[in-house]
């Protein structure tokens, strides 16, 4: 009689240098997750689940990975026990899956709305000017209110928040009579990278060039500091997608984020 084969198992990691080496160099994990670490992370053959604090402030679960190694490594963490395994963790409201595998993983952990659909994206190139730069000024918090009310009339589900956090750098653009028509930041993650936010432009100046200069003069100010810029955005918003892939940006991740769906601890 012969042996089976002892499945794998996961491998946890401790450290952000091991969870970038164990992905690759992937460009996320690299930039987006914070060192320290929220928590360790677990891989299974390409599969990651780990701690992940949004801009936002909220914690949650990254999952990556191809499908079955998605599924496997879900399976094996659910088969622990609410005691060792993260996806119980009630310290996790939500996660954030890869798109290519969100069905795998949701077939064996409950995930429930309310969600949506992102992409991510980083550059490591600073682009040509563009036209309508030279239009771009910096603001500051003597523009605050302005800056709110476009964002409420023309783009209120960014997650920017003017001058919430030190270092913002927010650029504008504004008409003949002197209206802030259009507007961005770039502010940090949690990691310390710099993230495009807020790029917004007032809906009868849309498809004029206001976001595509907004976006360049924010960009390369970011690669000239750090080297490299990311940015995220609604997977529904086609015209952004373009603009950003027009100015160099790649490494795209697809993403769907959905809550943990957790039991209800008075129901036996």
């Amino acid at each position: 009689m012969t042996d089976r084969p002892r499945r794998a198992r996961a491998a946890t990691h401790g450290t952000h240098a091991e969870l970038v080496a164990a992905t690759g160099g992937d460009a996320f994990i690299r930039h987006d997750l914070s060192d320290p670490l929220e928590g360790p992370g677990w891989s299974l053959g390409s599969a990651l689940i780990v701690p992940r604090r949004t801009h936002t402030r909220r914690l949650g679960l990254v999952v990556l990975g191809r499908p079955d190694d998605v599924a496997g490594l879900a399976l094996e963490l659910v088969g622990r026990g609410d005691t060792e395994n993260p996806l119980a963790d009630p310290r996790f409201l939500h996660a954030t899956v890869e798109r290519p595998a969100f069905e795998a993983f949701a077939s064996v952990v409950p995930l429930t709305d309310p969600g949506g659909d992102w992409e991510w994206m980083c550059t490591r190139t600073a682009p040509p000017p563009v036209p309508g730069e030279d239009r771009v000024v910096g603001l500051d918090e003597t523009d605050e209110d302005e800056i709110q009310a476009l964002l409420a009339l023309a783009n209120p589900r960014t997650d920017a928040r003017p001058f919430e956090t030190p270092g913002q750098r927010w650029v504008g653009v504004r008409d003949d009579c002197g209206a802030l028509v259009a507007c961005g930041v770039l502010d940090r993650t949690l990691s310390g990278a710099p993230i495009l936010e807020g790029i917004t432009v007032r809906m009868d100046l849309r498809g004029t060039g206001l976001g595509l200069a907004v976006t360049a003069a924010l960009t390369r100010e970011a690669v000239r500091s750090d080297g490299f810029c990311t940015l995220g955005l609604y997977s529904d918003n086609d015209v952004a997608r373009r603009v950003y892939h027009g100015l160099g940006y790649g490494d795209d991740h697809l993403w769907s984020s959905r809550r943990l769906l957790r039991a209800d601890p008075t129901r036996r």
